[in-house]
């Protein structure tokens, strides 16, 4: 379908989009079948795709994978989305907010306990770091995430520690799976067309996490610390998650961690020793 398609199915059915959900839709046919077939890898995979809009990538996907769920707050598209989407038997759409599904992914994997399993979509702008954390939060069911998101969100979910950009957004990523930015997608593909470029980034998914459940808690706790106070000494920065500067400097002794360092130049690998070694100081205390 051309651009043109969808614009005049649009008006057909009195659809206007809303820029408070941050609707901008790839419709150029070459630009969504290269990023369907980066998100889904083969017929035998699930896809859930978040924001699906008008369908217009949702229907791409349906003919690479096995089945496709199809999540959207927007329940005024409807009408638009069956025109677009109506053909397709392996599609489910799901009408609501995203962030209230099962974003782990383990519900799915009950359903689908064989099959590999791809969380993706063009997400909204400004829901995109929630979406990743509530998908990466616990023992997620993912092989893969695949989103397109705003370039430098992209870009700095990518970035290795020494990075002035390196976050938490960044550690949460990397701790989890393998991410790479694919490719960029200029802001003149979308309709309509948003004020920044965009790429689309793959986190694959690791098979197993270095630290249980309750460490990544402390994790998160002492990475929420470091990256809020960016210009601070990790000692300074995360200091009132401890009883004392000694008790914290002590940890750093035993474990060879250096807490004059910035957040930002703080390893994976040491975050993770870190969060092992306090787990039992921090978990005891809450």
């Amino acid at each position: 379908m051309k651009n043109t398609s969808y614009s005049q199915i649009m008006r057909e059915h009195g659809v206007r989009l809303k820029k408070r959900l941050g609707q901008h839709f790839m419709t150029d046919p070459g630009l969504l079948a290269a990023v369907a077939g980066t998100m889904v890898l083969g017929d035998e995979w699930v896809a859930v795709e978040i924001g699906a809009g008008l369908g217009t990538l949702t229907r791409i996907l349906c003919t690479r994978a096995r089945q496709v769920y199809a999540l959207e707050i927007d329940r005024e598209l409807e009408p638009a989305v069956s025109d677009i989407t109506g053909e397709f038997a392996n599609l489910t759409w799901i009408w609501g907010d995203a962030l209230k599904y099962d974003l782990s992914g383990q519900t799915l994997k009950e359903t689908y306990p064989t099959a590999p399993l791809v969380l993706c979509g063009n997400l909204p702008y400004y829901v995109t770091s929630e979406i990743i954390y509530s998908a990466f939060t616990g023992r997620p069911a993912w092989n893969r995430l695949a989103f397109v998101v705003q370039d430098e969100l992209g870009r700095r979910m990518a970035e290795p520690p020494g990075s002035r950009q390196f976050g938490r957004l960044s550690l949460w990523c990397q701790y989890r799976s393998r991410v790479k930015v694919e490719r960029k997608i200029p802001r003149g593909a979308f309709l309509p067309p948003p004020k920044v470029d965009s790429c689309l980034v793959t986190m694959d998914v690791y098979s197993e996490f270095p630290l249980t459940v309750q460490e990544e808690q402390v994790l998160d706790e002492i990475s929420r610390k470091a990256f809020s106070q960016r210009r601070k000494t990790v000692l300074n920065s995360i200091l009132p998650l401890f009883e004392s500067k000694g008790e914290l400097l002590r940890l750093g002794d035993q474990y060879g961690l250096d807490f004059r360092k910035r957040p930002e130049d703080i390893t994976i690998d040491e975050y993770i020793t870190l969060a092992r070694a306090a787990a039992p100081i921090i978990s005891s205390r809450s």
